[in-house]
């Protein structure tokens, strides 16, 4: 029997895993070779959960565990129409760790000053419409054990909403009250004033938010008295956005007012209808958001928008904590067609159907963006 021929040292490399995310590569030739070579097997340890697929001539499966790990490939090469000799060589590649498993959750102290809860949820329901909020501690403040920056309000009475939502400045030592403060004072005081047994004009309305502007403010600087500090170590974003029905033109009033970054929108996704509600506020330089001070009195009519419909618009809002995974650029919001990609996410995960489901859409993986996430859904009971 002819000895075969011997085959040429080749070096292989292959691409490195991930725990948890399915693998299937086949090696890299790293060495020049005029001939035909084929991979006749790849032998790696069984833990970590990669096999050889002959048909196919990759490494595949679902990595296991993370570490450096060994791969013996064996391989021939078609030389004038004969096989050469079959020989193995050592190629190390890496499993890395699920980047998910490295973040670390840590409970925020209940003992501090202006402890809260790391999530929040609510649901309200009527004859005609529903509302769902959910506010969930961002990664980067779960793995430092830190509160939740975000907070949020929504309350419903006859022909009206109100949906709130705040961003707790990540620099602001106390803005977890802040958000607080600013959500529940200004959510409390629209709904005293849109309680009454009177219509309000659009002018009242402008009114009443700066008064809820104004008590806030005072509610601030008293809590930042009582501690020795400043109003700036509560800074905070607000979005609030108010739907009235108006009986006599017998049509939806949406009055938005924004100090900050976030979303206010409406969205018709089966017409996928969008309308911003808010031009998000930008400070001097890149990345610098503004927040809610006294200058939001001055500056009311610039910072709110008003939107009219006939027909009840689906609407939504969300601290940038959800649309920067969403959104990457002023482009992508303006665009129905992403908004279409986050309905369809959110109605695939059930999120629409209570404030628990919704409170668990919100930990949704996205690279990079591991803020405290906040969002509002309010659509009308007769939606399909």
């Amino acid at each position: 029997m002819d000895k075969l021929e011997k085959s040429p040292q080749l070096n292989f490399q292959l691409a490195n895993a991930v725990v948890g995310k399915p693998y299937a590569e086949k090696p890299v030739l790293l060495t020049l070779s005029d001939k035909v070579v084929v991979i006749e097997a790849i032998d790696v340890r069984s833990e970590a959960g990669l096999e050889f697929d002959f048909q196919t001539g990759q490494l595949v499966g679902l990595p296991l565990v993370s570490g450096e790990f060994d791969a013996h490939i064996s391989y021939y090469c078609l030389s004038q129409g004969k096989n050469t000799a079959l020989t193995t060589v050592l190629s190390r590649f890496y499993i890395n760790a699920d980047p998910r498993s490295l973040w670390k959750n840590i409970p925020s102290d209940t003992q501090q000053l202006y402890a809260k809860a790391d999530s929040a949820s609510q649901k309200i329901e009527t004859s005609t419409i529903k509302m769902l909020a959910a506010s969930q501690r961002g990664r980067s403040h779960a793995h430092k054990g830190q509160a939740r920056d975000d907070d949020f309000f929504i309350n419903s009475g006859k022909n009206w909403q109100i949906a709130i939502v705040a961003d707790g400045a990540g620099s602001a030592k106390y803005s977890r009250y802040g958000s607080y403060l600013i959500s529940q004072v200004i959510g409390k005081f629209l709904s005293k004033s849109l309680s009454r047994p009177y219509d309000l004009s659009l002018t009242d309305i402008t009114v009443e938010f700066i008064g809820a502007i104004g008590e806030t403010i005072c509610h601030l600087e008293h809590a930042a008295e009582a501690q020795n500090s400043s109003i700036k170590d509560y800074a905070s974003t607000m979005l609030a956005l108010v739907c009235l029905f108006d009986a006599k033109q017998q049509e939806y009033v949406y009055i938005s007012f924004a100090v900050g970054d976030g979303v206010i929108a409406l969205y018709q996704p089966t017409t996928q209808q969008l309308h911003l509600l808010n031009q998000p506020d930008t400070g001097s330089y890149a990345g610098e958001t503004c927040f809610l001070t006294e200058e939001a009195i001055v500056n009311t009519s610039s910072l709110m928008q008003v939107f009219r419909s006939p027909v009840f618009l689906p609407y939504v809002l969300m601290t940038d904590g959800v649309s920067d995974a969403f959104f990457d650029s002023d482009n992508a919001l303006k665009n129905a067609s992403v908004w279409h990609a986050l309905w369809q996410d959110l109605t695939e995960n059930q999120a629409f159907d209570d404030e628990v489901k919704l409170l668990a859409w919100l930990d949704f993986w996205s690279t990079g963006n591991h803020d405290d996430r906040t969002i509002i859904l309010v659509e009308p009971k007769n939606y399909e």
